[in-house]
């Protein structure tokens, strides 16, 4: 399992510097989510003659293929929606209660034993979540649109991954990818409906050329690479594994806020990033979920 693991820790990298290219564009006064949504559908253009090559299973598997697209869009959507309206640690931070829902999810529909080692694992990611977010007052709670955004997305990401882990051999992952950029960009364009978001313009031409570089950059490399890499670990690794290794995210979004866009990086986040780093690491050493799910029947 080394190499799906990588593929997850490498797609953390990639998820925490997601709110640069969302915030450039934001920034760049084009009028609402309208360019955003053309850069996430912009992969369509390389999958679509594959997709078309493919029609027949598309079909065959239509229903499992709307169901999984739609979670992940709209999962995806929600995340960089909240990257876009709030504080982008406090949205990733609210994001990372994904430990808890993907170890839950994951007993109830994987029959995934919680040992030990993995309570150990999710307490020190819920630990550095506190330390960073709170203010003593116990479990940090949303206050704006786009933290309780962050918020949902975690959960339904620990959803997704149990949904990919189970239609692993129903589904190809071609498949599930496509579907999931099908459902991407015009699910976030309704959540920007959602009241608190900028005023809807139609942008020019010469603001979108002005801006292509950073479309480009999310439709062709951003994008791709972490839902791609991410789609890979996430397909072949039990959903906390996936979660946990995901939380490098925290520390990579953390620290390039405070570098790229001046946000707090104090003795609070390094203490708290250390916990999820901790957290991260303490996962190796947990038993094969396999292992475990077959010593349960026995």
């Amino acid at each position: 399992m080394l190499a799906p693991s990588i593929a997850v820790v490498v797609s953390a990298f990639v998820w925490g510097t997601l709110w640069i290219p969302l915030r450039q564009l934001g920034e760049a006064g084009l009028g609402g989510p309208l360019p955003t949504a053309l850069g996430f559908m912009l992969p369509l253009l390389v999958l679509l003659p594959f997709g078309l090559a493919r029609w027949r299973s598309l079909v065959a598997r239509k229903w499992d293929l709307a169901q999984s697209g739609a979670l992940l869009g709209l999962c995806v959507a929600l995340y960089s929606e909240g990257l876009v309206r709030s504080n982008v640690a406090h949205v990733i931070l609210l994001f990372y209660l994904t430990p808890v829902w993907s170890t839950l999810l994951a007993r109830v529909f994987l029959g995934t034993p919680i040992t030990r080692t993995r309570l150990v694992t999710v307490g020190l990611g819920l630990g550095g979540l506190l330390v960073v977010f709170g203010n003593g007052s116990g479990m940090p709670l949303p206050t704006e649109t786009g933290e309780w955004m962050g918020l949902l997305s975690g959960f339904l990401w620990g959803l997704s991954m149990v949904t990919l882990r189970r239609e692993a051999q129903l589904v190809s992952q071609f498949d599930e990818f496509f579907a999931l950029f099908a459902f991407l960009g015009p699910v976030f364009v309704l959540l920007a409906l959602v009241p608190g978001a900028p005023p809807w313009s139609v942008p020019t031409l010469a603001s979108l050329v002005e801006c292509a570089g950073w479309l480009a950059a999310l439709g062709f490399f951003w994008m791709p690479a972490a839902i791609g890499l991410t789609m890979y670990g996430g397909s072949r690794l039990d959903p906390g594994r996936v979660a946990v290794l995901l939380a490098l995210e925290v520390v990579i979004g953390l620290v390039s806020a405070a570098m790229l866009a001046h946000e707090p990086f104090g003795t609070r986040e390094m203490v708290g990033a250390a916990l999820i780093v901790a957290a991260a690491a303490s996962e190796f050493f947990a038993p094969s979920p396999d292992a475990l799910v077959s010593d349960a029947k026995d």
